[in-house]
């Protein structure tokens, strides 16, 4: 579905007339729905760490803590969740993301035999200690392009009616009608907005898939192991 049919539809189902066109549209009802289409874009996003918005970015090492280049992507809004940041030089995995107690006690000295943490701070991934310059690292972050333009660009938010959108365009209509519903002070928003929640969650549910495999017997429950070294922190 584009932007105009999802727009379409929407109107439909709150018993409006359909518009012929909305981006651009002089029509206030259009222009509502519209703003009510990239609101709910914007908020899916954020729900659930969805499959189609899951972004694998490798980057080189600097040799200091604060890794510049590492959340440069445009496109970057989040970590996934359970992050996990891997170092493909050496294949290990870093510790993280750290806790601000356990990184300000690491800051008091580490040495030798350990592969480090990380953490985002001041939306800067670090890296303790400081790695070798030049090693490969890995890891997946949520893209903020929820939207596609008609030649497939990736956008975060619908600009023509031709956009498209990777996320469920069944829950991006129930949740422009319950804002269109609250914005007009109708008292079904409120059942509205709550079929639209459960209707996140079943549909997240889905998304999730099966989750991650563990073989007990020989795989611990925190697999590759946290770093260790044989030197003192003091």
């Amino acid at each position: 579905m584009s932007l105009l049919t999802i727009v379409q539809e929407a109107a439909s189902q709150l018993g409006l007339r359909q518009p012929s066109t909305v981006v651009g549209s002089t029509d206030l009802t259009a222009q509502m729905l519209y703003r009510f289409a990239n609101q709910a874009g914007k908020e899916l996003m954020r729900y659930h760490d969805w499959q189609a918005l899951i972004v694998e970015v490798t980057f080189t090492t600097l040799a200091q803590i604060e890794q510049t280049d590492a959340l440069d992507p445009d496109d970057y809004d989040r970590m996934i969740y359970n992050a996990e940041v891997w170092n493909r030089s050496l294949d290990l995995r870093y510790s993280g993301p750290t806790p601000q107690r356990i990184w300000q006690q690491l800051q008091t000295g580490v040495s030798g035999g350990v592969t480090g943490w990380w953490r985002i701070l001041g939306s800067q991934m670090k890296i303790y200690p400081a790695p070798t310059a030049g090693q490969t690292l890995a890891f997946e972050y949520i893209s903020k392009r929820w939207a596609r333009s008609s030649g497939g660009t990736a956008q975060d938010k619908f600009l023509a009616d031709a956009d498209t959108t990777v996320l469920d365009e069944d829950l991006l209509i129930l949740e422009m009608i319950w804002r269109f519903r609250a914005a007009r002070g109708f008292p079904q928003y409120v059942e509205d907005m709550a079929t639209c929640e459960r209707e996140k969650e079943k549909v997240a549910s889905r998304d999730r898939g099966t989750g991650r495999i563990r073989v007990e017997e020989t795989q611990s429950a925190d697999w590759p192991p946290q770093p260790l070294w044989s030197g003192t922190i003091g």
